[in-house]
């Protein structure tokens, strides 16, 4: 699996784009046969912020940042015995981190996938 180094690079990437008094982080990663997903959501005052929402970011950087991560992850999936299509990372205050894996194929659609996401993990 993904060592911790690797963890901390794609918070750190993240880290400029939180909004003051966050108090959760939510990124979700998302690998297709010949593209990827991903996007965050910052919780704040118990209400989810996606990315492209939060002010004062252009998609731009958001998309530069994204292709940082995705640089960061590509080694290291392709080097598990089954890669992973979709990772979650979720990031509470203070300090607390844990990742969860899904192999499940996404190429017929992500509709009903996405939606069960976000109402285990956007809660």
């Amino acid at each position: 699996m993904i060592n911790e180094k690797i963890y901390q690079n794609i918070y750190d990437e993240l880290e400029g784009f939180l909004i003051p008094r966050w108090d959760k982080l939510v990124i979700y990663l998302e690998y297709g046969k010949a593209s990827y997903t991903f996007s965050f959501y910052v919780k704040i005052n118990g209400n989810y912020i996606k990315c492209y929402d939060l002010p004062n970011i252009s998609e731009d950087e958001i998309m530069s940042s994204f292709e940082r991560i995705d640089a960061l992850l590509e080694k290291e999936r392709v080097n598990d015995k089954e890669p992973w299509t979709n990772m979650t990372i979720v990031i509470e205050k203070p300090n607390l981190m844990h990742a969860d894996f899904d192999y499940t194929d996404l190429s017929n659609g992500t509709y009903q996938y996405k939606k069960d996401w976000k109402n285990k993990y956007l809660v």
